[in-house]
């Protein structure tokens, strides 16, 4: 299925219409119609697909991020994932009751602990993350190195600003650190 990039048509500023869609009467209404439609997509292809059947996708992020880095204490991985340290300390029970993570005496700190990924949790990250790359490549086949390395530097730079941006709530900020651990 062949599809043109979205456009501000109509020649006038200030008086456009997004090709195939809503009226817009500007880039950013074209950004902000764009986005919407995204998150429209990527939550019918999560509920499409499989590969979160083992570990949901903030508990992926969790594996991804501790896989990056190395063990943290909770405290730590909850400022790597931008997000409320009890949000992350639900998480990580969940992956704890799967075996995906396990607690650990901190060597600094014998009254705290490090979380890191037990063996079953690296495989079980590892093929989330190839089933996951596998559908992106199959997603951006025809496109060019360049185009690829526009879209990643793009995201990037948006969930950046995202998250600079003090308004948001834990879980929209959870969503947009989504595979930039650290940032």
């Amino acid at each position: 299925m062949q599809v043109s990039p979205p456009s501000v048509a109509g020649g006038k500023e200030g008086v456009g219409e997004l090709v195939g869609t809503a009226r817009q009467s500007d880039t950013i209404g074209v950004i902000e119609l764009e986005l919407l439609k995204l998150v429209r997509h990527l939550e019918t292809f999560g509920r499409r697909s499989s590969p979160h059947l083992d570990v949901d996708r903030a508990g992926y992020l969790a594996l991804r991020t501790l896989e990056s880095i190395g063990p943290l204490s909770t405290k730590a991985l909850a400022d790597t994932l931008h997000l409320d340290a009890s949000t992350v300390t639900r998480q990580i029970a969940a992956l704890e009751d799967s075996g995906l993570v396990e607690r650990r005496p901190d060597p600094q700190d014998r009254r705290s602990s490090t979380i890191e990924l037990t063996p079953r949790g690296r495989r079980t990250m590892e093929g989330v993350e190839g089933v996951r790359r596998e559908r992106m490549e199959t997603l951006v086949r025809h496109w060019s190195e360049e185009e690829r390395v526009t879209l990643g530097s793009t995201l990037h730079r948006l969930n950046v600003a995202l998250l600079e941006y003090g308004g948001m709530s834990d879980g929209l900020r959870e969503t947009l650190s989504y595979g930039c651990p650290g940032t």
